[in-house]
């Protein structure tokens, strides 16, 4: 993720009618699309697995102490992420903990879900700490560096899971030494990058590279584009806090991130096999990887076939497999949109009423 400094947009924007037009998919073209692919993989994976009879079987003989304990996992997982943008959200102006829930349920549950998820949950975000006096670069640096912590550390989480998987000797050495190669450059690059972005000079190269990449348009000013930089990085620090704030957001990511997989393992248990912990979380990595791919709304039917492979992989029948995945989803992924749509339509009912009660007062 980029956060581009709000001074890139001093240079004036051409004329719309000189742009050249681009054709574009249709947004109702690209969850139709996505929504065969999605429908296409999943009746693979159910028909590997032996039939829709055989997958409703599975998913009916799950054990319920073990389903209510996922549920569990998913509310901390939740929580957590509330959590990181309360402490976010207070370094610019007061804000209550249901309206960082409130928006956390919008960012990581209804984001979640959507086609260029999670920017429409996070636009959402970004609106609602507006109305609650933000700047427009306050609002867009507190929910940018939610998902910044969050995506850090789940890279960092998943680079570790997999060297301990390898060294555990659940995949073997020698086929998966490049893997561990590849972990190990990711942690020092999220090491090297976070120590750098506590330097202004990092702000004002990463300035320098944006401004180079405007061919077309006329180049800001050096000494603008110190200053500007200079700025944003300032605003940028003070919304992260000090060095304990920026530690205790990256655990909380983390511990998010451990959260979700537990929530799976929970599920694995459900369906009747175990799983080691280590194990759920790489299954949980692939999967969070395969809901990456576009048109797809969450990876839907791409994440159904991803980690019962996975699960399949280590010695989980692949029906049970599937059952854990499909329960998984609808802990981790249905239920938090569910409940993001319903914040949406609180914060919109709020909104409504406030005028009406301040209008009442003043008479």
């Amino acid at each position: 993720m980029s956060i581009e400094p709000e001074f890139s947009h001093q240079v004036k924007e051409k004329d719309p009618e000189e742009a050249p037009t681009r054709k574009r998919l249709h947004p109702i073209a690209k969850v139709a699309i996505g929504s065969v692919i999605g429908a296409a993989a999943i009746w693979l994976i159910v028909s590997t697995a032996g039939g829709v009879g055989d997958a409703l079987d599975a998913v009916g003989r799950m054990r319920g102490g073990f389903v209510a304990l996922a549920l569990g996992f998913a509310v901390v997982r939740l929580v957590l992420l509330g959590l990181q943008l309360l402490w976010l959200g207070r370094r610019t102006g007061p804000l209550t903990l249901p309206t960082a829930m409130g928006m956390s349920l919008i960012v990581y549950g209804f984001g979640a879900i959507t086609p260029a998820a999670p920017a429409e949950g996070m636009a959402i975000a970004n609106r609602e700490l507006r109305r609650r006096g933000r700047t427009k670069r306050q609002a867009r640096l507190t929910v940018g560096f939610a998902e910044w912590f969050e995506q850090r550390t789940f890279y960092a989480v998943a680079a570790l899971d997999l060297i301990l998987v390898i060294a555990l000797g659940h995949l073997p050495f020698a086929e998966s030494w490049p893997w561990m190669i590849v972990a190990v450059v990711v942690i020092v690059a999220i090491a090297g990058s976070a120590f750098a972005a506590r330097r202004p000079a990092s702000a004002e190269w990463v300035a320098g590279v944006l401004a180079a990449m405007r061919i077309r348009r006329p180049q800001p000013a050096p000494e603008a584009l110190r200053h500007g930089a200079g700025a944003w990085h300032a605003e940028a620090m003070a919304v992260v806090g000090p060095p304990r704030n920026r530690i205790r957001l990256a655990l909380i990511s983390a511990a998010a991130v451990v959260a979700d997989a537990a929530t799976l393992w929970a599920t694995c248990h459900a369906a009747g096999f175990h799983i080691h912990p280590e194990l759920a979380l790489l299954a949980r990595t692939v999967g969070t990887i395969a809901s990456w791919i576009p048109l797809l709304p969450s990876g839907l039917g791409v994440v159904e076939v991803a980690i019962p492979a996975i699960l399949h992989r280590f010695g989980a029948p692949l029906d049970d497999a599937l059952a854990a995945t499909l329960v998984y989803r609808a802990a981790g992924t249905l239920l938090p949109a569910l409940a993001g749509g319903l914040a949406i339509v609180a914060f919109a009912t709020h909104r409504r009423r406030a005028p009406s009660a301040t209008a009442a007062a003043g008479t």
